[in-house]
């Protein structure tokens, strides 16, 4: 059955020459925000069901395709996505934050705590890393030929964005949920979602990990196609205060694999009730 979205209301923040859409759920909740990223070839909805459980919590999931709608710099990567986080949060007033990244997100995620450390309350990192040399050859595979059919001018075609949407998770979700996903990205210029991911490769954040304050906790499905348990490992030694879980049989969207116990993790940790184990030990939340 298609799981309906929670309620949310969309905003706008301009950002030079485009601008940053985002949703946001239970505005007046008297919980600290919760800021969601969401993994590049995802999309903003794959937050849903984790939204609809942190009863009690402002959220705000950012979409990050929406700049590619305007005249977006050549400079965009996780860098520039991590100004416009910023932008969001000082439009909305939100001078301290949780914040939840996937993959690129996480890498945004990371990017936002190690430069404005205070405005991160706590932290949560899926299926990312500190760079992303050693990606597994699957998944990265599909990014370079992405990035390829990019620079030859090519239109991205369903068969191809399927083909990258589906490596984000272990089981194909409902009929209804899989095209918004696929739309998603079919929606986004090609051109856009291929320069990010160069400027993700380019960026290493290891040695910045030491600057972010926040409680951390690092989660892995074990079934990820992207991401190995030494990218888990290389955050919880460079974060101060990181711990990480692996979640038995997700992929690298626990989000949308195991809804229930991924939220369940997240709430714990930002509710500060979890004890998060060491890397390489099962946990399902």
């Amino acid at each position: 059955m298609h799981e309906q979205a929670p309620s949310t209301t969309t905003r706008v923040v301009p950002l030079p020459g485009t601008s940053l859409t985002y949703h946001v759920a239970r505005e007046t909740a008297p919980g600290t925000p919760v800021v969601f990223l969401h993994p590049w070839f995802g999309c903003w909805q794959f937050w849903t069901s984790t939204i609809r459980q942190l009863t009690g919590r402002p959220c705000y999931a950012v979409d990050f395709y929406s700049p590619a709608a305007g005249q977006w710099p050549a400079t965009v990567g996780p860098e520039y996505l991590a100004d416009a986080v910023a932008a969001m949060m000082d439009a909305e007033g939100l001078n301290r934050a949780d914040v939840v990244g996937n993959s690129v997100g996480g890498i945004v995620a990371q990017v936002i705590a190690s430069t404005l450390p205070k405005r991160v309350r706590r932290l949560v990192l899926v299926g990312t890393g500190a760079s992303t040399a050693g990606a597994l050859p699957g998944f990265a595979g599909a990014v370079d030929r992405w990035i390829e059919a990019a620079r030859d001018g090519g239109a991205a075609s369903r068969a191809a964005v399927e083909e990258t949407v589906g490596m984000l998770f272990t089981g194909r979700p409902d009929a209804a949920t899989w095209e918004t996903y696929v739309q998603a990205v079919l929606r986004t210029d090609p051109a856009y979602l291929a320069a990010v991911l160069g400027g993700a490769r380019r960026l290493d954040l290891t040695g910045r990990l030491g600057r972010i304050t926040a409680p951390t906790l690092v989660v892995r499905g074990s079934e990820d196609s992207a991401r190995s348990a030494e990218h888990s490992a290389q955050l919880v030694a460079g974060i101060p205060t990181a711990a990480s879980v692996e979640m038995p049989g997700a992929g690298h969207s626990p989000m949308v694999d195991q809804a229930d116990r991924f939220a369940a993790l997240v709430t714990g940790h930002l509710d500060g009730t979890a004890t998060a184990v060491p890397a390489g030990r099962a946990s399902t939340g």
